[in-house]
């Protein structure tokens, strides 16, 4: 390529899987919140939405490549009905693939669950309490508002079967997309979540 005349024209294609980023960000914000104790529970907000945002990316790059024509009209198609939203694309993705998914179960109903707190967490609302107590009562016990919103975090196991769940579910599509047809998603690789964080190619137009 560097001994081409100065008039040769190139193709060049390049790509980022931002979700990858995504995902690693998310770990390393975990990472970071488990160390913690005193401010944890902040890296660990920021650590469960970005991991499922990552999820919500891989969903998205894997329906545009296994579906491009359908991907082309996504706000339509994803809008209503099964298919509505991020766990209707990863349905809509195991019906292309041929696989069948438990919704009441772990992986998927994990992630359903955090793709609920999600909604809850990007559209929040003002937490507010209003009532009467003996001022005595109420100087020994002060009220305050306090979200419940943020309670999930605080449950065992929570955060850990977040990540857990949606590695698992990521790899359970791409595993079988890849057995319907390997071509469309050979850019992936083997994991969903880890690999490459992208692509590119460079040759001289003919």
């Amino acid at each position: 390529m560097k001994n081409q005349p100065a008039t040769s024209v190139a193709v060049y294609r390049s790509e980022h899987y931002t979700f990858r980023s995504l995902w690693s960000a998310a770990e390393r914000l975990r990472e970071s919140g488990e160390v913690d104790e005193a401010n944890g529970l902040w890296p660990l907000l920021a650590a469960t939405l970005l991991a499922f945002t990552a999820f919500e990316g891989f969903v998205n790059e894997a329906i545009e490549s296994v579906a491009p024509e359908e991907w082309a009209d996504e706000r339509k198609l994803f809008a209503t009905g099964k298919h509505t939203g991020t766990m209707g694309k990863a349905v809509f993705l195991a019906d292309r693939a041929g696989i069948a998914l438990r919704r009441e179960s772990r992986p998927f109903s994990t992630v359903a669950e955090l793709c609920s707190w999600r909604n809850e967490l990007v559209h929040p609302r003002t937490t507010r309490i209003k009532g009467e107590a003996l001022v005595v009562a109420l100087s020994a016990k002060p009220r305050h508002a306090k979200p419940t919103v943020f309670k999930k975090l605080e449950r065992p196991g929570f955060v850990e079967r977040c990540f857990t769940d949606i590695a698992a579910l990521a790899d359970q599509l791409l595993d079988g997309l890849r057995a319907k047809d390997s071509v469309p998603v050979s850019h992936l690789g083997r994991k969903a979540l880890w690999g490459p964080v992208g692509s590119g190619h460079v040759s001289l137009k003919e």
